[in-house]
């Protein structure tokens, strides 16, 4: 039990209990009403983690703190320092196992997971992607919402491009703005992982999670999973940068279309119900500036 768990934490434990509870009470509530007996398949367990020396399942969502988490788990295994942790063999998976060997491990590990606000993870995924140092890694994605879209929506878009092709960034063959790529991924175009729902990486429904953290509480969260995964004596959890602030979502998401805004958010809205998160919360008073859009 948490408070068990934190004995001697006093009111500090009271407080990171009390929203743990919540946020499993807003997961409860949502599977009460969407519940399925089916058997999760090998390919959809393949973000959830397994550590079996220290009885510890993490699913992996990217860009929520992910590899960080994956390098705690490395030092912990004692693996050198440096390693390129998203090696596969590095890591065995859920799906991997028998189904009794999910079972039990499903029962005595301990489970945690990191969420995040939707919108900032998008944008976070598109600065990443396309306009930081793993911009190669994209080429191809990119020249697809470049090819797909400039064809039909030239005009519509023409402007946000201009300002765009301004950037030091911009590459005049294949760069994608913000609006292209919201407009690209909205179309329901088949998910990459780095934008995927939460409850399509992680099941929540399926694993009953010990912990549930959010990357807006990742310090507290952070040292609540070390601690309750009794490894708080062995590894630490390095302070992250956040680099997706409000000023940030502003200025990238005022240059969406507010019909692209909020069917993006649209495709996250089981994500908001699961995990407590106001629907369109960051970029609302954005929407509200306009008439003709209801929230």
């Amino acid at each position: 039990p948490l408070q068990e768990t934190f004995d001697g934490w006093k009111s500090t434990s009271r407080t990171l209990g009390e929203t743990q509870e919540a946020r499993k009470r807003s997961i409860k509530n949502y599977c009460q009403k969407h519940s399925s007996n089916r058997r999760l398949t090998d390919q959809e367990l393949r973000f959830v983690i397994v550590e079996d020396a220290h009885k510890i399942i993490f699913c992996s969502i990217p860009k929520v703190a992910s590899t960080t988490w994956k390098r705690v788990l490395a030092d912990l295994q004692g693996l050198k320092q440096g390693i390129y942790v998203h090696q596969a063999r590095l890591w065995r998976r859920l799906g991997e196992y028998s189904e009794e060997g999910q079972s039990h491990r499903l029962k005595n590990y301990f489970k945690f997971m990191f969420v995040r606000e939707p919108l900032h993870r998008i944008l976070s995924a598109y600065k990443d992607k396309f306009i930081g140092k793993n911009r190669d890694f994209s080429k191809n994605i990119r020249k697809m919402i470049v090819n797909s879209l400039r064809s039909e929506n030239s005009v519509e878009y023409g402007q946000d491009m201009k300002v765009f092709s301004r950037k030091p960034s911009f590459d005049k063959d294949n760069n994608v703005s913000f609006p292209e790529f919201i407009r690209y991924y909205s179309a329901d175009i088949p998910r990459n992982p780095h934008w995927r729902q939460f409850k399509d990486l992680c099941h929540p429904c399926f694993i009953d999670y010990d912990v549930i953290g959010n990357l807006e509480t990742l310090a507290e969260d952070a040292t609540l999973v070390l601690k309750m995964a009794g490894i708080d004596d062995y590894v630490n959890f390095p302070p992250i940068h956040n680099a997706t602030g409000s000023r940030d979502m502003e200025h990238y998401y005022s240059q969406v279309p507010h019909e692209d805004v909020v069917r993006l958010a649209e495709l996250y809205r089981d994500d908001y119900k699961l995990f407590g998160y106001e629907f369109l919360g960051p970029v609302k008073h954005l929407l509200n500036q306009s008439s003709n859009i209801g929230v």
